[in-house]
Order: C-alpha cells, then structure tokens, then sequence
C-alpha cells in the first residue's frame, strides 16, 4: 500500500468495513455514513491512547464541531481506511484531523478529509471540563507532527 503524500504525519489508521446498510439507492455510501465511520476511528484513538474509558462520571471527549470535505464516493467494494490525527490542542478542546482513503490497486485515494472540534466533557456535570494534562502528554507524545497549541 502506498501512501498518499498528504497522508503524512498521520500514524493512527482503522480499517474499517462498508456494510451493506452504509448504501443508498445508488450503491454509494450514504454522505452520513461517512460521520460513522469517523466516530468509529475517533473513538478507537482515544481508547487507543487511553484518553476516555467511557466509564459514567468520567470526562471524555464530545463532538462540538464537524467540517467534511467530500473527495470521491464510496462503494461496496471498497477497502476503506481512516487516518486520524490531533492537529491543535486548546484549555477545555482539541481538534482532530481525519481522512477516509480507500485503496486503489496499491495505492491510497483520499475519499473525504474532515477536521473536528472535540471538547472535554464532564458527562455527569453536564458542561466542558478543563483538559487534563495526561491527555495532552499522551497527544503531544503520541503525534508525529506535534499539535499546535
């Protein structure tokens, strides 16, 4: 597989299968599918980094923001992976950086790319909660280009 050059930097990859209820009328994957499969790695590198157990009273991080920029459609029959990144770190946010590709003989083509606004949450106090400095270590030290601050 090789990579596409804007696909550098990134270091977090989760495969993820297309089902057969991701599809419209078309064949193609529905452009909100697109949300799922994001979620789904998203939450794969916090578990993964250990920033959110998703336990109840805990702080973990929410959805506050969403951009995609749709490059190409998905089929059935596409290999699909996701690339996701921090880019910035705030007091009480941090945003990601995501890219669906799908594999193209050997090499990578970029389906959407996206950038998310997470906050840290405080589930049982209901509000946003300062980001634990845990957190950042774990970003700062897990990211190959380092997250802007």
């Amino acid at each position: 597989m090789t990579p596409n050059a804007s696909l550098e930097g990134f270091r977090h990859q989760l495969a993820v299968p297309v089902r057969w209820g991701d599809l419209d009328a078309l064949g193609h994957v529905n452009n909100a599918t697109y949300l799922t499969y994001l979620e789904q790695a998203r939450i794969t590198y916090f578990r993964d980094l250990g920033l959110w157990d998703a336990a109840p009273g805990k702080i973990g991080p929410i959805m506050a923001r969403c951009e995609i920029d749709y490059r190409a459609p998905l089929g059935a029959e596409d290999q699909i992976v996701v690339f996701t990144r921090c880019a910035r770190l705030g007091t009480r946010s941090f945003d990601t950086e995501q890219v669906i590709a799908r594999l193209k003989g050997d090499e990578l083509e970029i389906a959407a790319q996206s950038r998310i606004v997470v906050v840290v949450y405080d589930y049982a106090g209901g509000k946003s909660a300062p980001m634990p400095e845990l957190w950042r270590e774990k970003l700062r030290g897990y990211e190959v280009v380092p997250p802007r601050e």
